[in-house]
């Protein structure tokens, strides 16, 4: 998958070869564990939380978002164009970004419930590999001066 942030990563990386190779395999590992649907709209919902306008306006194919969806997306919660599992691992991730260590049980505890025990793990670690990307671009942004 190719984002704003990828684009970031490889001009900052590129002299650190082994280390862009492993963020790569984790970011890739993470589309394929997790279903890209969701992981695109907690991606879409992080980006729009930090700010990050380059990474919002970039689709990903293989999620195969409807433009409803992804405009209804502020509105997530009271949209019915969401599936309680969606609105779950938003909600999940709207904690996460904000502060992942007062991140509640209860939300935890609900996304399992829809996803499966080991889904939770796995959604949790593709979300902590998007939310670090996103924030490792907006970083070099802001102290190289790039544009966002």
């Amino acid at each position: 998958m190719t984002t704003a942030t990828s684009a970031t990563l490889h001009t900052h990386l590129a002299q650190f070869p082994d280390v862009l190779e492993q963020l790569t395999a984790a970011h890739e590992a993470a589309w394929v564990t997790v279903d890209p649907h969701i992981l695109e709209l907690c991606r879409l919902r992080v980006a729009s939380m930090l700010g990050a306008q380059a990474e919002m306006a970039i689709d990903t194919p293989q999620a195969a978002l409807t433009a409803d969806k992804r405009s209804a997306l502020s509105q997530w919660p009271l949209s019915p164009l969401f599936t309680e599992a969606e609105k779950a691992c938003l909600a999940f991730t709207e904690e996460f970004v904000i502060d992942v260590a007062s991140l509640q049980e209860i939300t935890a505890v609900r996304v399992g419930e829809l996803l499966g025990q080991q889904e939770l793990a796995d959604f949790v670690s593709a979300l902590l590999v998007v939310e670090q990307r996103i924030r490792i671009s907006l970083a070099w942004q802001t102290l190289f001066g790039e544009d966002k």
